[in-house]
């Protein structure tokens, strides 16, 4: 295989998985977070492989295929507001002290996901979703940030250990064969 063919075979492969990950979020009702958290799994051998721009092109891809094949709009649009971000994980470690680097994360993804839910619920207004939150008080949907936060942290800790494991053991393992 060419040099130039190789990084457009594993992008594109790459990004149908992402995508199969996705539409499978619609299947199961309770992965609505949970998928998207994989798919952005996915694109880390690609922003490791080929670097920030092709992860980006890859994640603009999946969320575009995602918003017109998959069912569930909250699914969509939880990977279009968050899945950027294991392409621009690197850019946050650069912050210095670590306190810094968690608030930058945790205003990024506080801004995404209220950007997102308010997107969804006054411009878009799926019924299942507005009907959800119209029954929630205020306390409640400040705990549901918090704790969507904790989960982003989370997040933020498996993709730095998954890249760690791609840079030290899978990519010695698929260069030997």
């Amino acid at each position: 295989m060419g040099k130039r063919a190789y990084p457009l075979a594993l992008c594109g492969l790459l990004s149908g998985l992402a995508v199969v990950v996705m539409l499978l979020g619609g299947v199961i009702p309770v992965a609505v977070y949970c998928c998207p958290i994989l798919a952005m799994v996915i694109l880390l051998p690609v922003r490791e492989e080929f670097g920030t721009r092709a992860a980006l092109t890859v994640y603009a891809a999946v969320s575009l295929l995602t918003l017109l094949l998959a069912a569930d709009k909250e699914l969509a649009f939880v990977y279009l507001f968050l899945g950027w971000y294991p392409a621009a994980q690197p850019r946050f470690y650069r912050l210095r002290p670590a306190a810094l680097r968690i608030f930058a994360i945790l205003a990024a993804c506080s801004a995404c996901t209220v950007s997102m839910y308010a997107l969804l619920l006054k411009v878009f207004c799926p019924g299942a979703v507005t009907t959800e939150f119209d029954g929630y008080s205020a306390a409640f949907r400040i705990t549901l940030l918090v704790l969507g936060n904790v989960v982003f942290l989370m997040t933020d800790f498996v993709l730095l250990r998954m890249s760690r494991l791609w840079n030290t053991r899978l990519r010695r393992h698929l260069m030997r064969k």
